[in-house]
């Protein structure tokens, strides 16, 4: 194998074939990082070897390489325009196809995002995609023919709406989450150290909305700036992780009765979120994160809602405010024990066992071919 070849630092086999298969990872972002990067224990278990791709968005590859990992990395951050996202994803999906050309062909693909499913595609590899949001761009899964896991909860119909094949869809019991947490002993994780904080102020981790994301709507930066004024009137101890950095401007001309605690650098998701009363964030993988550890998660996203967080509403775990008249909806105070969800504590091994299935597969074909 190549220098590029990137595994676990512990319990690979770089050098020598893996005799059960080959999985490839892509991780895209950094939410992915932490309900992808489990399963690689699980496949090398199994006696497959595991490569592990990145894209140098946000602190992804800084999460992967403190996790362990050594990433290749290919492609990077893309301003908006679907254009601008499409060409990027094919560029980076030519890299990828060009770099297993010389490292030797991957027998499945575990990702979620789009350039590894067409790199996947036109290398001839079957793609497993984990999603649990259903109003992105499904276009490209449709025609690479990519498999889609996803929550049971959140139902077939949006996907055969939109071109999948039944054959395609995989849905799961339980919430991507149930992977992100497998494994691990929340007892035993101590909180971050969040600096010169008054121990008796209300702590809010707060998400700004992602501004280049296909699906944006920009009420929802404005929200997010009148979320902050109405913390900042508030008296709350403002725990701001940025996507970009050019994002703490949205932390001037404030009144702040505490100063914000502003996150420059990456801290093990368990551990930060023992170390706030509430999260507040514009949707996505952080908000479900706070949910199923019980603690107050508050959505400020005003895009199309995903079936997921509506059911989280639904059973009294996230609270959806779409408008500043509903911020008094807000609860600021000191967070109850957590209440883990565990909606499905076997996912990980149940998913696994199906990406496993499928390299043995072609790694036994790919052998019969030969050896005719």
């Amino acid at each position: 194998m190549t220098m590029g070849v990137t595994r676990l630092a512990e319990g690979g086999r770089a050098g020598r074939p893996a005799a059960d298969g080959c999985v490839w990872i892509d991780i895209d972002n950094p939410p992915q990082v932490q309900y992808l990067l489990p399963f690689c224990a699980a496949f090398e278990a199994a006696g497959l070897d595991t490569v592990v791709t990145a894209r140098d968005y946000g602190r992804t590859v800084e999460m992967l390489q403190a996790a362990g990992a050594r990433p290749q990395v290919f492609g990077k951050r893309v301003g908006r325009g679907t254009l601008r996202k499409g060409a990027a994803a094919v560029l980076r999906a030519r890299e990828q196809t060009r770099f297993f050309a010389a490292l030797g062909r991957p027998d499945v693909l575990l990702a979620a995002s789009r350039s590894a499913a067409v790199a996947a595609w036109r290398m001839g590899v079957p793609g497993y995609l984990i999603g649990d949001y259903e109003h992105i761009h499904l276009a490209i899964y449709r025609l690479t023919g990519s498999k889609i896991f996803y929550p049971e909860l959140v139902g077939a119909e949006h996907y055969v709406r939109h071109g999948l094949r039944g054959d395609q869809l995989i849905p799961f019991r339980g919430l991507k989450e149930d992977l992100t947490f497998a494994g691990l002993d929340l007892d035993q994780v101590e909180p971050c150290d969040l600096g010169d904080t008054p121990a008796d102020a209300v702590r809010v981790l707060f998400r700004p909305p992602s501004e280049t994301s296909h699906y944006h709507d920009d009420r929802s930066t404005e929200m997010a700036r009148a979320t902050l004024a109405w913390l900042a009137e508030a008296g709350a101890v403002v725990v701001f992780a940025p996507r970009e950095p050019e994002q703490v401007v949205l932390l001037e001309d404030l009144s702040w009765r505490h100063p914000p605690v502003i996150l420059e650098r990456s801290i093990p998701f368990a551990s930060l979120l023992k170390s706030v009363d509430a999260v507040i964030c514009s949707g996505g993988t952080m908000l479900r994160e706070a949910a199923y550890l019980g603690i107050p998660a508050y959505s400020i996203f005003c895009s199309q809602t995903g079936a997921v967080d509506r059911w989280l509403q639904d059973i009294g775990r996230a609270w959806l405010l779409q408008s500043p008249a509903e911020l008094s909806r807000i609860e600021l105070r000191k967070r109850p024990p957590l209440r883990r969800l565990d909606s499905n504590p076997k996912l990980l091994d149940q998913l696994a066992e199906v990406v496993i299935a499928a390299a043995r597969q072609r790694r036994r074909g790919d052998q019969c071919l030969k050896a005719a």
